[in-house]
């Protein structure tokens, strides 16, 4: 070995950058030659050869606000650039930027002259205030200890002012015009609530009451129709005249939104019949509040009218008789009934919305019978399946035109109209929620057949539950109905021969069904919910044409939207940005998109095209998480300036306003949870072309705005990033198949087919399998009303191939189960392309070792981030799509480290400061927000708010996300602290998801106070090292205080001076995650750290080394041991493959990161779990960082584990930093890249390399042994 001094230190050096390596020809040994003196002369004869010299130094990566030439900036821009150097130890002297408007290395707007600093990253402008929509050039000008460089960019502003959006208007679909009239609402309005005589109302037992009023026509008065207003605590059913009018939707908290029907008259008398269902209390599962609201219109003949409310006037009853609505029902045995409130008055306040159109015929089970073959203990029945048949004939004169069928099985179901298969089989106990389907018919007859299936009891496996239950709506060709409803009139066979479903089948020996009892009826109560999956809320095309005479120099479009607005452009997109603008909290803060659109356009006429979807602001279905009621709630509507500037100087724009044209157009729904329902038929070819015929179109309607607040969208915008060919398809029974591509993916499916006008083909969407082969696309927690994981085509039927692609709607999957599909002949991999979609975060680390182990852990980890990145981090793509506080917290790291995640974590940021109540307090534990949860007592989770501007501080150096949020940050953390008696805190959401939970979630046996506690304590630290950064000197004083206050009070309440680790009130044995965040965070006292990690390091042996922490342990279970003397037990959990484990989830085919340790995880696409990225980078390849931004950082490699090959790098904001380590029996060889502006010291216990060595920029390469 050769030895040099350099930097005061003397350095054992084997292959050097500064030394050459030669091999002998014959291969025996290696001869080096050190060049250290060498290239000290080197260096001093470069920096005294004045301008004769050659440059050395390279500026690439110029950045303004962390975007390459961006579009639209709306704040003071700061710029950044890389420096790469031949010369090793080279660093920044100092820069000097150039700003103009004219060209690259002018200074007409501003000029920094010279200055001295190494910082590249993020220099604030400093010059006059800069003008809306212009562009401008950038020149920036490096001096470095061993050469110059300059090197030019740009960048445009964005609308600067609410001002610069000129006469532009927000627009969209003009508002349904056939809601209910202002004399009904106000009559509603000032209505009773009414219920049947209960001994404790407004709270009642659980059951249904049964409400009638008759109207007789006054004399020389004749009723034409009635208009109907209701609502009900929780459900009801509609009749008028005996014949079904329509039902409320059976989702939670319906009786919020009112429902609205018509119905014609005939008869002077008229009969109106409501069946009101209460459900038990979610909270006791006993009495709760029940009540029905109703208000009538009665439309005469002569254009006159009446008003009716519900009063004592309408007769109620207890007990539901058979013909309890029909006309002629006796109610001499009926009560008046009780008043229970006014509107307004009562449980249900004013909350109840009012529907600005006709609601939908929504079918309902009331009058439905369960039913089943005859078996000896019923409802009870064999594990078995059974086949279901119901001829229906129409009467004389009428033709079947179409049916609705709504359908549910006690277990699952396949449904056949006419021997086709309309249905897919469902394997999973899921008769909880009905099922929608319609079909088409003809002729005078139709065959309704069901296989439903029953399966074992999940505690006995012996027999279970078993029923049908159906309600079919018939239409005939002259527009009129009728019902067909499960009862003993359908036949049944337990054989379930070949071809039951089939028209031909004769069934005259079949057995006639065994009715169970109506629906209500026990084991299965009132818990069926039905869905409006077909329901229509059309998303609307908006076009403008206008014209081009002149050349164009620039063309830059810049549109808002509430919800998701698709642009083209002259028949070409707008640009390649998909579900955008991005989510925020749209009644306190917009997003807006830049795009430059100069090459779409052309002279003479032009024609600009959207189609607007509705994410999260205009969410109509019912879901737990309140997204269709929230504050901001409306249609969706957009936002638009055209800005064109032509080469002679002038310039012209295109304003959104009522000039533009508007019609539905084929997305018939979309839900960004559920998926989108999308008729071909309704295509509008070429309407964002010039010459398009649209003389059928309306005015677009000018709407409000959302919010007066509009801001540029900086993270990056969302992309479809790959496109998929399926790894199989695979056919489960006819016309339904499977398709299985190689990982779990956030995004969706384009589909191509071919056959009939209006053919439906369903697309549903899942990570798992059933069985069966079927795929788990159900809403397991019914969270959703209706659709979920779920598309829809309807063809058009032109003859060639067409194509659907969703546009407002993304999935998590690795399966997709195609029904219906059209012809005999199976889809091919052309046909089903699957599409990766999230947001464009440019890699910005990796890691690879000797361990497959670890490299699929890692591959897996950065897949799950990616899945969950749609303008929000998400806990995942499938089931919640929630921007989880806690899960982004516990992932950021992992964010910082791999991927150019530093501005969707910013907006996030604002996202969790605009979701404080009134703006104080904790924020949200999802943001943006609904108002669910708010105020929730959750530190760990609200830890988010404290810890991601911190991280992205000491990551990336930006100290305005802190500037910003200070403020805020102070008001929660003195909230947080205000409300932890003695210092002691609490929280609802503790170290979730650990190995003895719920696959559904929850919290583990242990006190939920020593994690909440110690998260209080890590959040005073931080605010103390965030108010040192701002120079808030005294508040950094207080937090400090208040910190060791906690700390002080934390081992008090929770140190086991006997065990000598922590320990909580009611825990379950020895908890993990107590002592990791003890040590992590640095609570334990200097003297039992190393007691506590050996009593974590015992646990796992004890464990058969397995861990035992959730989503707050997990993150520190590997740094923690690998710290305090443990690596070896660190190694051996991360190589572990049995429960739990992260390698139990590799072994069982994960391609991503799961909710659970259990294989029966709801989520396969979850971040929280997956943390141990950290420790890859931190310990694995020992990158760790010492001051911000990377300017310092320590290599302290894990070089005592199994491994021979680690390599890894991150992107610093000096740019990348790199280390490679390969070990073999005679010795560990390292090569380390230092990016300009950066300093590394290699620490290497236990090695030859015993020093403490530092490095400046460039490649480095040495060599130690193990001692």
């Amino acid at each position: 070995m050769n030895s040099y001094q350099r930097s005061g230190q003397w350095c054992t050096c084997v292959c050097y950058s500064g030394c050459f390596q030669r091999r002998l020809e014959d291969g025996l040994k290696e001869q080096r030659v050190c060049l250290a003196f060498f290239n000290h002369i080197k260096r001093n004869f470069i920096e005294n050869a004045g301008q004769t010299r050659l440059s050395t130094v390279d500026l690439s990566t110029l950045l303004v606000e962390n975007r390459a030439e961006p579009l639209g900036i709306d704040v003071t821009p700061r710029f950044s650039w890389i420096i790469s150097s031949t010369v090793n130890e080279d660093i920044q002297k100092s820069y000097r930027l150039r700003v103009s408007t004219k060209s690259a290395g002018d200074a007409n707007v501003w000029d920094s002259g010279v200055v001295s600093s190494k910082i590249s990253y993020l220099v604030e402008y400093k010059g006059p205030t800069l003008v809306s929509d212009t562009q401008y050039f950038w020149t920036v000008d490096v001096t470095t200890t061993s050469g110059s460089k300059s090197a030019s960019s740009k960048f445009s502003t964005g609308l600067l002012s609410s001002s610069d959006w000129g006469t532009s208007v927000w627009i969209g679909k003009p508002t349904a015009t056939d809601g209910p009239p202002a004399d009904l609402i106000s009559t509603f309005q000032h209505g009773s609530w009414i219920w049947t005589s209960e001994s404790n109302p407004p709270n009642a037992p659980a059951a249904d009451r049964v409400f009638r009023k008759t109207y007789v026509d006054p004399s020389g008065k004749t009723a034409a129709s009635s208009d109907i207003l209701l609502t009900a605590d929780d459900q009801f059913t509609l009749y008028v005249d005996g014949s079904f009018v329509g039902a409320s939707p059976a989702t939670t908290d319906i009786w919020k939104k009112a429902q609205f029907f018509s119905a014609s008259h005939s008869s002077s008398s008229i009969s109106f019949a409501i069946r009101a269902t209460n459900l038990p209390d979610v909270g006791t599962g006993g009495d709760g509040p029940a009540g029905l609201l109703v208000a009538i219109k009665i439309n005469f003949v002569d254009g006159t009218s009446t008003l009716i409310s519900s009063d004592s006037s309408f007769s109620s009853n207890k007990i539901v008789t058979n013909d309890w609505d029909a006309p002629t029902v006796n109610t001499s045995g009926w009560s008046p009934s009780s008043l229970i409130a006014t509107y307004g008055q009562g449980p249900w306040a004013s909350q109840v919305a009012i529907p600005t159109s006709i609601s939908p015929s929504t079918l309902s089970f009331a009058d439905s019978t369960w039913i089943w073959s005859s078996e000896t203990s019923p409802p009870s029945a064999p594990a078995l399946p059974r086949a279901f048949r119901r001829t229906f004939v129409a009467p004389s004169g009428k033709t079947l035109k179409s049916a609705m069928i709504l359908i549910t099985v006690d277990d699952g179901f396949r449904l056949y109209v006419n021997g086709d298969l309309i249905s897919s089989p469902i394997e999973t106990d899921d008769w909880q929620s009905a099922q929608k389907f319609t079909t088409d018919l003809s002729g005078t007859s139709a065959l309704f057949a069901v296989w439903g299936n029953n399966l074992a009891d999940v505690n006995s496996g012996g027999p279970s539950p078993a029923g049908l239950l159906i309600i079919i709506q018939v239409t005939y060709t002259d527009g009129s109905t009728e019902v067909i409803l499960s009862d003993t009139s359908w036949k049944v066979n337990k054989d379930v021969p070949d071809g039951f479903e089939l028209p031909s089948t004769d069934d005259s020996s079949w057995s006639f069904a065994t009715p169970l009892g109506k629906y209500g009826v026990s084991p299965w109560n009132n818990q069926v919910t039905i869905s409006n999956s077909l329901a229509e809320h059309p998303a609307p095309l908006l076009r403008k044409q206008f014209e081009i005479s002149k050349p164009v120099s620039f063309a830059r479009l810049y549109y808002a939207a509430g919800g998701y607005a698709s642009i083209t452009i002259n028949g070409s997109p707008a640009s390649d940005h998909v579900l955008t603008p991005g989510f925020t909290k749209y009644d306190t803060e917009l997003q807006y998109i830049s795009v430059d659109v100069a090459s779409v356009l052309k002279a003479g006429p032009n024609a600009i095209g959207m189609e607007l979807g509705r994410s999260h602001y205009g969410v109509t279905q019912g879901n737990v998480w309140n997204w269709d009621t929230v504050s901001w709630h409306g249609e969706p509507r957009v936002r638009a300036v055209l800005s064109i500037g032509f080469s002679d100087g002038t310039s012209a724009k295109v304003f959104t306003d009522d000039s533009w044209q508007v019609k539905e157009g084929p997305t018939r729904l979309d839900d960004v949870f559920g998926g989108e329902n999308y008729d071909a038929s309704f295509l509008q070819k070429g309407f964002d072309t010039a010459g398009f015929n649209s003389s059928t179109w309306s005015q677009a309607a000018v709407m409000t705005a959302p919010s007066e607040v509009i801001l540029n969208q900086k993270q990056p915008p969302t992309r479809i990033i790959q496109s998929l060919t399926p790894v199989s398809i695979t056919q489960l029974v006819p016309g339904i198949y499977v398709a299985k591509f190689e990982r779990v993916v956030a995004g969706w499916v384009k589909l191509t087919a071919s056959g009939p006008a209006k053919a439906l083909i369903t697309i549903h969407f899942g990570e798992k399998l059933n069985t069966d082969g079927s795929v788990v696309y159900q809403d397991t927690q019914h969270y959703y009303a209706n659709n979920f994981q779920t598309d829809r085509f309807w063809l058009a039927g032109t003859g060639k191939p067409e194509t659907f692609e969703p546009k407002f709607s993304y999935k998590g999957y690795q399966y997709v189960q195609i029904e219906g599909w059209p012809g005999s002949t199976p889809p091919t991999p052309a046909d089903i392309t699957g599409r990766v979609v999230h947001d464009d975060l440019k890699s910005r680390g990796g890691f690879q070792s000797s361990s497959d182990l670890l490299q699929k852990m890692h591959t897996a980890a950065v897949y799950t981030l990616l899945n969950n990145v749609h303008s929000i981090p998400t806990d995942c793509p499938t089931f919640e799509k929630n921007g989880w506080s806690g899960d982004a917290m516990l992932g950021t790291e992992m964010f910082l480290f791999n991927l150019d995640s530093q501005d969707l974590l910013a907006k996030y940021v604002r996202d969790l400061d605009e979701s404080r109540v009134s703006g104080s307090g904790p924020p949200g534990v999802i943001s943006p927000d609904s108002g669910w949860g708010a105020f929730n007592q959750a530190p760990t989770w609200h830890s988010a708010f404290i810890f991601i501007p911190w991280w992205i501080y000491e990551y990336r150096g930006d100290r305005r996300v802190l500037e910003d949020h200070y403020s805020s940050m102070k008001n929660y953390i003195e909230f947080e602290l205000g409300r932890s008696p003695n210092n002691i805190a609490n929280t609802g959401l503790g170290d979730w998801d650990t190995p003895e939970t719920s696959p559904l979630g929850g919290n583990p046996p242990e006190d939920p106070r020593v994690s909440a506690t110690a998260y209080l304590y890590q959040m005073l630290k931080v605010m103390s090292q965030v108010a040192t950064v701002l120079n808030q000197t005294s508040d950094a004083s207080t937090f400090t205080t208040q910190a060791n206050n906690v700390n002080t009070a934390f081992n008090n309440a929770f140190f086991n001076h006997t065990t000598g680790y922590y320990t909580g009130t009611g825990d379950s044995g020895y908890r993990q995650t107590h002592n990791l965040l003890a040590l992590a965070f640095g609570l334990v006292p200097n003297a039992s750290i190393q007691t506590v990690a050996d009593s974590i390091a015992q646990d796992v042996s004890a464990r058969g080394t397995h861990l035992n922490t959730g989503a707050l342990g997990t993150k520190y279970l590997l740094p923690v041991l690998s710290e305090n003397g443990h690596s070896d037990t660190a190694f051996a959990l991360s190589q572990q493959t049995t429960f739990p484990s992260w390698g139990y989830w590799i072994e069982n085919g994960a391609t991503t990161m799961w909710e659970h340790w259990l294989l029966t995880a709801r989520s396969h696409d979850h971040l929280f779990l997956g943390t141990f990225e950290d420790w890859l980078f931190k310990h694995v390849a020992g990158i760790q960082s010492t001051s911000v931004a990377f300017e310092t950082v320590t290599i302290a490699p894990l070089f005592t584990s199994p491994l021979t090959f680690v390599s890894a790098w991150t992107m610093t904001p000096f740019g990348n930093l790199s280390v490679e380590w390969t070990k073999s029996p005679a010795d560990i060889t390292v090569t380390l890249g230092v990016p300009v502006g950066v300093e590394a010291s290699v620490v290497a216990p236990g090695t030859s390399f015993n020093a403490t060595t530092r490095f400046g920029s460039g490649t480095h390469k040495f060599s130690m042994t193990m001692k």
